[in-house]
């Protein structure tokens, strides 16, 4: 439950989450699309020129969907990185500490993310020069292996963030999902750090032997390189999956709790339904006429009744 004056107004770190649970949907969508581009890559074997240019198609289209889902996702991730800054202090020290955690790490992977798009831009557009001659090493060897490294890094990073947003909100059944996501994320990276790792000295060894390699050799060795670039945020589909049933959850045991928290918080006097005033008797009884008090005649001393001005009795005048 969040801390009081939060309850007064949807706590920031609840948005948060609700904007993260569409920043994984993103990440689901982005791991999606690279995971079209490894496999594709991987498996283009074909000598047809029409089978390679249809490739080629797929290939591109599923890279201009990755263009597009990371701006986007970038966007929405800024947006619920904010949230639960603003809102680190809402729910407590402890998920202050682990949200401060989970901002790290964003920018953490942020960047290398980041660094790593960059250098597959640099990579396509200038990634058939590795097999322009073999007479010298291009630099651009070991820019793939540069890439998966810090792609690998990346989506690691991301998982810790995933993780240690929600470390103090998320019920606690489902903690261990979370580890275990964050954990298979940047594991599953590995296996792209590995097929680039061994083409790349495939590479090397091409360089060293230029006659030891023929020209459909080279385009596969082409395609596995780029192939192995896209595997670590493509596998990292399968842990994005797991956190976002993690994300489902922790999202409705807190509006659970908010509004619980909106149901035992009295309402302000000021907000309090108001109540009608007394009613007034219909018809009031008409009042008693006030007692008449007699007095004596000062002539005779008979009784005379009071405002009379003469006396009954003798007929002197008793008053003015």
């Amino acid at each position: 439950m969040p801390y009081w004056p939060s309850v007064v107004v949807k706590p920031d770190t609840l948005r948060g989450v609700q904007t993260y649970y569409v920043n994984l949907i993103l990440d689901i969508i982005f791991g999606a699309f690279a995971l079209t581009v490894g496999i594709a890559s991987i498996l283009l074997t074909t000598s047809n020129v029409n089978a390679a240019i249809a490739a080629a198609a797929i290939i591109g289209s599923a890279a201009c969907g990755l263009v597009i889902v990371f701006v986007i996702n970038f966007i929405v991730a800024l947006m619920s990185v904010i949230r639960m800054h603003h809102g680190a202090n809402e729910y407590g020290p402890d998920h202050a500490r682990n949200a401060g955690l989970g901002v790290l790490f964003k920018w953490i992977g942020t960047t290398l993310s980041t660094l790593a798009a960059i250098l597959v831009v640099y990579l396509l557009i200038n990634g058939t020069s590795l097999f322009l001659g073999a007479s010298n090493l291009p630099s651009t060897v070991f820019v793939p292996l540069l890439v998966t490294i810090f792609w690998t890094a990346g989506v690691g990073a991301k998982a810790q963030m995933y993780r240690f947003m929600v470390r103090s909100l998320q019920p606690p059944e489902t903690r261990r999902w979370a580890d275990i996501a964050s954990f298979l994320i940047p594991a599953l990276g590995v296996i792209g750090i590995a097929v680039v790792g061994y083409v790349t000295v495939r590479i090397l060894d091409v360089v060293a032997n230029p006659g030891a390699v023929t020209s459909e050799e080279a385009a596969r060795l082409f395609s596995l390189l780029i192939g192995g670039v896209f595997l670590p945020p493509g596998l990292a589909l399968i842990g994005y999956v797991i956190f976002l049933s993690v994300y489902a959850k922790t999202r409705r045991r807190l509006d659970a709790g908010l509004a619980t928290l909106y149901r035992a918080v009295p309402p302000p006097p000021a907000w309090a339904w108001p109540t009608a005033p007394p009613s007034a008797p219909a018809n009031p009884a008409p009042a008693a006429p006030p007692p008449v008090t007699p007095g004596n005649c000062p002539t005779c001393g008979a009784t005379v009744l009071a405002g009379a001005t003469f006396c009954m009795n003798c007929g002197a005048r008793v008053r003015a």
